[in-house]
Order: structure tokens, then C-alpha cells, then sequence
């Protein structure tokens, strides 16, 4: 027995002292009964338990890797729907206690059944389905699972005795998904009518409701962090708030989330056969620690958006020419770039060339009139097009059939953006204003997914990353490229700093104006690139250095065997070290332009190299100092390997915090990088 006991602890610690950021973790999510009858989904890193009797509902909700505690203090209806003006909880678990915490022993004595509630019906066990279809391409990461590995749970609800006879014919499946070695569920409802009617109106008030505890909250230390699947703008809301019983529990601090459907007017949708609502993904971090928040919201878009990780070099030719064209992309050849935003595909494969091709989808335009937007309250046309209209077929068919004649294999569209609401009865795709905007989502969705699923390289302004988009701006802002060459190149690595907290690399792109873009003359642009050869190095080792991809818009890649020499130089290290250079950024110092500034990537399950730090010198005097240099992520914990650009390996000794002391000697305007294994 006492063998076992310490078995027992031993194990615990074990997985205790794991970390998923930096240790790789094989367990496999599992689901089972428990003592108690419960239902029980684990990975080992987080858990959530369901009560079966005498319905379902979740009562606990737990972090098993950084807090050992619960995230939840009571129990909440799994969602809540309205049907055609009827509101349903869905599980009816009426928990019967304060709220402030939670007191197991009073809920299991004092619960009781909410006989008005959709009931628990049955549950399946299944594995995730992919949202579409996806083939890794573009040297992305070779450790892409897709879809994730775990577990997919589908509860089926039914409608109470006592709702009306329309109703009973709807069953509402609550999805969960849980993965394997990550803190993370996602959720979402089905709603299905089997009536064949098609004459029930319905809205998603809450797909998610968890009452949580204080330090889970962005009022306390934010360690849960929520988000949708949908682009921030497109009616979709996450909401923290403090539960009504603030009021009646003096010194309780109760905050909740709601992951509702949030714009000027209630969305009704008409239930025909099925609908689906939105995604929800809650990460369960359990720290308030900046960097490793990043690295875990990094980690999420990894996993549910891979697609992301592909990063080829691409240039956007102004010149519309055929033997200008051609030039570039020989030159493109040459230096090894990778895609092209114009024409003449045929020439550009013969060379390896991918090419795309702008498209201009926002809405904020003129169409013909009957695909405009209607304004609700004066039954005019707004000045916008509803993407919910036969405009949405007209466009789409149009790029497909567009690509399918050319060969085109990458699109940058401008839009389409978050839609208004249109009270059109007309249009194909919606009913009226009241399901207009969820309807015109769902085919924003679709619109990418179908280009995902053609492999198709996708440049879009807004956040469709889970619907299949590839990159976004990076700190875009168009004045910006209209800065003296050397302030531009300054404030976008402060951007990149900044930015790559809240995204990937790989999921932004920057801006190189070869030639003038909006204004700013001589001063801006970069041509001729024999002149400005300081400046020109700068934005390729920065941009390449940091894994991301930047927009080099001009007619030229380089116009002497110098600037030639200058692109293949930093093309050849992004391509050497791609593997790394697109993994996750570690903020060692920002650029405040008085000293050096550095970033670094870090790949702890690399058998190799685990760290890539590029070092930049902005000042106009040669630096001699010394910077630390944390490397906990990189999963070294004793010693480390540090090589300057390729020379000598020397070895250091990681403090008790996991930095080293690295000695920079940098002349004026000088970069550096640095090998870590």
C-alpha cells in the first residue's frame, strides 16, 4: 500500500512538473465515467466534468497543469437558445445554492431539475472533423496533425413537455473538442429540426456561459482566455461581466463570460433543417505572465488554423509590362523569391514562380443595385453590398472560374469586411435584416474555405484565419510607408515586437516600398537600391530574421551585382533556416533606437538548433555590451551552444532563471544572429 501511495505521488509530480510549452506531451485525451457517475473529458492538462442526472451540466471545469484548481464557482445552463420568441436553457440543472463559490456538498444536496429546459437525451464519442480541407504545402511545419488529435463529444438535448409540438421536432447538439497536449476546448451548437417544416425562428443568446471564478477573468489575472472563431466586428461577442449575485453576496467578486451573437438588433434566423452557431475556444492558461500567455494563444492558432505556418517570400510587381514583368521574374528566380502578386502566370511557373492576383470584395462599394445592402430604417440602399445577395455567387464563381482559366494559386483580397445588416426580402442567401449579418458570416466563412481547400495562398485585412485565411497586415497602416526609409524600417520592428505577442509570425506581413507607395518621395522609397544599400539590408534581415513575410512592392528586386548579392544573401539564411525562423518569437529587448534591440525564435522539440536570436544595432556607434538572454522556452535547462553566424560554438552555463549572458559586439548599423542548441 504504501508502495502504491507513493507511485501515486510520484506520478502526480511527474506530470505536474511538465510544462506543454517546452515538453512534449503524448498523453491522449480520454473521456469516461466516474465514481460519482459523472462524465469525465481529461487530457491531463485540463478537465471538464459533466453531471448525466437528472441532466447535464457542466460542474467543474479544471486546470490540471499551472494552478491545480477549478475555474468554475457555480453551475450554468451548457447554452441558452430562443425559439420563435420561447427561451430555452439547454441542460436543466438548477443548482440551488450562492454563487460566490462553490460548495460541492450543498449542490449535490439541494439541486433539482428546471422542467422548462431542454433535456439531456444521449451523448456520442467521436474524434474531431476537420472544418475543411487541408494539404500542408510551402516548406509549412512537418509536424502538422490536421485535424488535431482528441476527442469530440456531441450531447443531444431535447425539447420539455411542455413546449409547443413545433419545438419537440428540434434536437440541439452541444459539441465539445478537446485535443491532445494542449489546455484547450473548443464548443459550439447544432440545432437540427426534423420536422421539415422550415418554419421556426431561431437565436443563439449564449453558445457558452461559465460563471468563474475571480483570477480566470479579465478583472482578476485573465489566466482563461476566450475567444471565436469568427473575426473580431462580424457580430460575434465574447462577454465578461459580473453575475447579478454581486449584489446580494456583500465582498463577492462573481465574473462570468456570456459567448453570445452581439449587434444593433437580435439575430433570427429561420431553422429550415440545421444550424450551427459560431465556435468558442477557451484556453485554459493559468498564468498572467505576458510571454507565455503568447506562446499559448500561439499554440491555439498553430493547431486549429496550420495553414498559417506557410510563409513563402513574395513581391508585388508595379510594372505591367511583358518584358518588365519577365525581367522580375527572372530576378525573382535568381535570388530565390517565391510568389508573385501580378500575371504572365505561364512564364513565372517556368520558373517556380507562384502567383496571385489582387481582388477588390469590400462592401463599402457600388454592385448592381439589387445586391446592395438595404438600410432598415429608410428601405434605401446603403452605400454597401450585401454579401448575403446573389452578389456572394456572382463573386465567387467569378474567382473560381478566374483561377481555374489562369492558374492563379494566391489572391490578396481587399475585404470583404464585418457586413450592416440588410432588410432586403429578396436577396438569395438571407430571409430579412434579422438573420442578414449571420448569413452573410457563414458565406464570408465558406468563401475562404473554399479557396483552402484549392491549396490557394490567401492574403486577407481581417481575421479569417479558422475559415482558412493565411496572413493579415501587420501593423498596417498605409501613412507609415510614406516615412523617411530609416523611420519606417524602426517603427515596423517596434511593430513586430509588439505584434508578435498577439500572432504568430507567420500570420502577418509587412510593407517594403521599393518604389514611392502613397507619398513621402526620395526620402521613402528605397529605389535606387545601389543608393540605400544600409537601409535595404535592414528590411531583409528584419523581416526575414523574424519570420515574416513583407510586401516588396516595386519593379526590381535589385539593380547591381551588390543589391543582388545583399537579397540572396538574407533569402538563402530565411531559406536555411525556415524551420525555426517561423516557430514563435521570444521578446529579449525592444527597439527603442539608443542600443541594441534583439528577438528570438525557439523550437524546444528541435533535436538541433532550439534558438535563433537575430541582434540589432540602430545607433551610429559601435556597442559593446552584454544581453541576457532567457532561454527557458528553448527546453535547454543546463548548458547551451552559442554560435555566431555560423563560427565558432561556445558553451554556456543557464542561470537558475534560465538566461545566459551573451557578449554583443556590434559596429554601427551592424546585425547579427546567434545559433542556440
Amino acid at each position: 500500500m504504501k508502495l502504491f501511495t507513493c507511485c501515486i505521488f510520484l506520478l502526480v509530480n511527474i506530470i505536474s512538473a511538465r510544462d506543454w510549452l517546452v515538453d512534449k506531451i503524448t498523453d491522449q485525451t480520454t473521456i469516461g465515467k466516474t465514481s460519482l457517475g459523472t462524465l469525465l473529458l481529461s487530457n491531463t492538462l485540463i478537465s471538464r466534468e459533466f453531471l448525466l442526472d437528472p441532466d447535464f451540466a457542466t460542474i467543474d471545469f479544471r486546470d490540471l497543469h499551472e494552478t491545480n484548481s477549478s475555474i468554475l464557482r457555480c453551475v450554468k445552463p451548457e447554452a441558452v437558445i430562443t425559439l420563435d420568441g420561447i427561451e430555452y436553457n439547454i441542460g436543466g440543472v438548477l443548482p440551488n445554492t450562492q454563487c460566490a463559490y462553490f460548495n460541492r456538498t450543498d449542490f449535490w444536496k439541494t439541486k433539482s431539475l428546471d422542467t422548462k429546459a431542454f433535456h439531456f437525451s444521449t451523448y456520442e464519442v467521436g474524434v474531431p472533423k476537420a472544418p475543411f480541407a487541408y494539404t500542408p504545402k510551402r516548406f509549412a511545419p512537418a509536424d502538422i496533425e490536421w485535424p488535431p488529435k482528441g476527442i469530440h463529444l456531441s450531447v443531444y438535448f431535447k425539447a420539455p413537455y411542455f413546449a409547443p409540438l413545433s419545438h419537440k421536432y428540434v434536437t440541439v447538439v452541444v459539441n465539445y473538442e478537446m485535443y491532445d497536449g494542449i489546455p484547450l476546448l473548443v464548443k459550439w451548437l447544432d440545432v437540427i429540426d426534423t420536422s421539415g417544416r422550415g418554419d421556426i425562428d431561431l437565436s443563439f443568446d449564449s453558445i457558452e456561459i461559465l460563471a468563474v471564478n475571480q483570477p480566470w477573468s479579465p478583472f482578476g489575472h485573465s489566466w482563461l482566455y476566450v475567444e471565436t472563431n469568427q473575426p473580431p466586428g462580424h457580430g460575434t461577442n465574447v462577454i465578461w461581466a459580473y453575475d447579478a449575485e454581486v449584489n446580494t453576496i456583500p465582498g463577492s467578486f462573481p465574473p462570468s463570460v456570456n459567448c453570445t451573437y452581439q449587434t444593433d438588433h437580435r439575430i433570427i434566423v429561420p431553422l429550415v433543417t440545421e444550424l450551427s452557431s459560431f465556435h468558442v475556444h477557451e484556453l485554459v492558461i493559468g498564468s498572467s505572465d505576458e510571454e507565455r500567455s503568447a506562446l499559448a494563444k500561439h499554440r491555439l492558432m498553430r493547431l486549429l488554423a496550420p495553414h498559417t505556418q506557410e510563409n513563402p517570400i513574395f513581391f508585388h510587381m508595379i510594372n505591367g509590362s511583358s518584358p518588365a514583368f519577365r525581367s522580375a521574374i527572372d530576378q525573382m528566380a535568381e535570388v530565390g523569391f517565391e510568389m508573385l502578386i501580378y500575371s504572365d502566370i505561364a512564364y513565372a511557373k517556368s520558373k517556380g514562380i507562384e502567383v496571385g492576383g489582387y481582388d477588390l470584395i469590400a462592401l463599402t462599394r457600388q454592385v448592381q443595385v439589387d445586391w446592395m445592402a438595404i438600410d432598415p430604417t429608410t428601405g434605401k440602399p446603403r452605400d454597401s453590398a450585401c454579401f448575403a445577395s446573389g452578389w456572394y455567387d456572382y463573386l465567387l464563381n467569378r474567382t473560381l472560374a478566374f483561377m481555374d482559366r489562369t492558374g492563379l494559386i494566391m489572391v490578396e483580397t481587399d475585404g470583404p469586411y464585418g457586413g450592416y445588416s440588410c432588410a432586403s426580402t429578396d436577396h438569395v442567401h438571407h430571409r430579412n435584416n434579422d438573420d442578414s449579418i449571420y448569413q452573410q458570416n457563414i458565406l464570408q466563412g465558406k468563401y475562404y474555405q473554399i479557396l483552402r481547400e484549392r491549396s490557394v495562398y490567401i492574403n486577407q485585412p481581417d481575421y479569417y484565419f479558422y475559415q482558412g485565411g493565411s496572413k493579415t497586415g501587420m501593423g498596417y497602416n498605409e501613412e507609415q510607408y510614406s516615412l523617411p526609409r530609416w523611420m519606417d524600417i524602426s517603427v515596423s520592428r517596434q511593430g513586430m515586437f509588439d505584434d508578435t505577442y498577439q500572432r504568430i509570425p507567420t500570420m502577418g506581413w509587412m510593407f517594403v516600398p521599393l518604389t514611392v507607395y502613397h507619398g513621402g518621395g526620395d526620402a521613402a522609397q528605397f529605389e535606387p537600391l545601389v543608393q540605400h544599400q544600409i537601409e535595404y539590408e535592414w528590411a531583409l534581415a528584419q523581416y526575414l530574421g523574424a519570420g515574416v513575410a513583407a510586401c516588396y512592392r516595386g519593379f526590381r528586386l535589385y539593380d547591381t551585382n551588390e543589391t543582388k548579392a545583399l537579397v540572396t544573401k538574407w533569402v538563402n539564411f530565411y531559406k536555411k533556416y525556415r524551420s525555426i525562423l517561423i516557430r514563435d518569437i521570444i521578446h529579449v529587448r525592444r527597439a527603442d533606437m539608443q542600443s541594441i534591440d534583439s528577438y528570438m525564435h525557439i523550437d524546444p522539440y528541435s533535436n538541433d538548433i532550439k534558438g535563433l536570436a537575430m541582434v540589432f544595432n540602430p545607433t551610429s556607434d559601435p556597442v559593446e555590451t552584454t544581453l541576457p538572454v532567457p532561454l527557458y522556452y528553448t527546453g535547454l535547462t543546463d548548458t547551451a551552444q552559442v554560435s555566431e553566424q555560423e563560427n565558432t560554438w561556445q558553451s554556456y552555463t543557464l542561470a537558475r532563471d534560465y538566461h545566459i549572458d551573451l557578449p554583443i559586439r556590434l559596429p554601427a548599423l551592424g546585425i547579427t544572429w546567434f545559433l542556440i542548441k
